[in-house]
């Protein structure tokens, strides 16, 4: 084990134990070196490493404390859809909140983890939804939603607009292009948050994002037995925790 892993692993322990509880500052570099008898640089790799992974934050010229755990919320995991008046929804949880700034619309080339749900090839045309919802009385960003819909099927069509109306895109599918009574399936994930995410969601370093994807299948019309829509839900991983009943079997 390299230098730097030992001392970020000895750390990472006494934070975990409460050596060093959180809010509390570490050692400062030279006093690190010294109790490990080890490089600045062995020292300042250490720290980064703790730093990705969420359990240290540096303060400009104060130091590094050890992370505060995030709050979370609750996110109960439905296995069913539920429906107020502004349409379908998928999670009580989240029910009441709501675009922050208008959707964006656009075409683009279908990513590659995207295109086996949508039983593309990677690279096909499809339109993109995205999303920034949260409270709307705080305006904290809460999840970010990103809807892949196959070009064949969405240019031309209301899909394609920033404004679908009311029951947004769902009530469009079922009531207007006479796909049917839809039907939703889902996966939760996790992954690496890029940029753009730990800006829009404020996340700490090394905080990863919790992934909710739903694909959305029409049952009747031009795209009966077709995935229409991919959806991508993105959550602050430390702030949410997905819940769900354990019941016996008979």
């Amino acid at each position: 084990m390299a230098l730097w892993h030992q001392v970020a692993q000895a750390l990472r322990e006494a934070i975990t134990t409460g050596v060093y509880p959180p809010g509390s500052k570490i050692p400062r570099e030279e006093e690190l070196e010294e109790q490990y008898g080890v490089s600045r640089t062995t020292v300042r790799r250490a720290v980064a490493q703790l730093t990705t992974e969420g359990l240290l934050t540096p303060v400009r010229r104060g130091g590094t404390t050890v992370r505060q755990p995030a709050e979370r919320s609750t996110l109960t995991l439905d296995t069913q859809v539920w429906r107020d008046e502004l349409g379908y929804y998928f999670s009580q949880t989240v029910q009441n909140l709501r675009a922050l700034q208008p959707p964006t619309v656009s075409e683009g080339p279908c990513p590659p983890d995207v295109a086996p749900l949508l039983g593309l090839a990677v690279g096909d045309p499809v339109v993109i939804r995205d999303r920034v919802m949260g409270d709307p009385e705080s305006g904290r960003v809460a999840q970010l939603a990103t809807s892949y819909l196959p070009s064949d099927l969405a240019v031309g069509t209301v899909l394609a607009q920033a404004d679908t109306g009311p029951g947004g895109i769902y009530d469009r599918m079922e009531t207007d292009l006479g796909w049917g009574r839809l039907d939703w399936e889902g996966v939760i994930t996790a992954r690496a948050a890029t940029p753009e995410e730990t800006n829009l969601l404020q996340l700490a370093p090394g905080v990863p994002v919790l992934c909710v994807i739903r694909t959305t299948i029409a049952t009747a019309g031009a795209a009966e037995g077709r995935v229409v829509e991919a959806n991508i839900t993105c959550r602050d991983a430390s702030g949410f925790e997905v819940r769900y009943p354990i019941r016996r079997t008979p």
